[in-house]
Formats: C-alpha cells, sequence, structure tokens
C-alpha cells in the first residue's frame, strides 16, 4: 500500500526544504509525495519550481 503525503505550503520560503527532505529520509514506507502551495508571496513558489527539477519523484501544485 503507498501512503500519500499531502504538504500544503503557504509562504514557507524558510522551511520548504527541509521539510521536503526530512519526509523524503523515512526510506521505509512505499510513498508519494505532494506539495501543494496556496499563492504564496514570499519566494516560496521559486523554490518549489527549482526543487521541482531536482526531485522529480514529488508532485508540485502551485
Amino acid at each position: 500500500m503507498k501512503l500519500s503525503i499531502v504538504v500544503p505550503v503557504y509562504n514557507e520560503k524558510n522551511t520548504i526544504e527541509k521539510i521536503l527532505g526530512e519526509i523524503k529520509a523515512v526510506e521505509s514506507l512505499d510513498k508519494e509525495i505532494i506539495v501543494v502551495d496556496d499563492a504564496s508571496t514570499d519566494g516560496t513558489t521559486d523554490i518549489l519550481k527549482r526543487l521541482e527539477k531536482e526531485h522529480p519523484d514529488v508532485r508540485f501544485f502551485y
């Protein structure tokens, strides 16, 4: 069974990379990671666009 982890974010430019790294570090789970941005205004979207290229296994919606 696959676990779906949905990460809603809003103005999390200072924490999103750490959050994503901690979730990905749990290797014992068969998981999919979905990050959903709620129209951040602090640059979070730019970080998500970069992370999308680095982590093709994570689904991003912004």
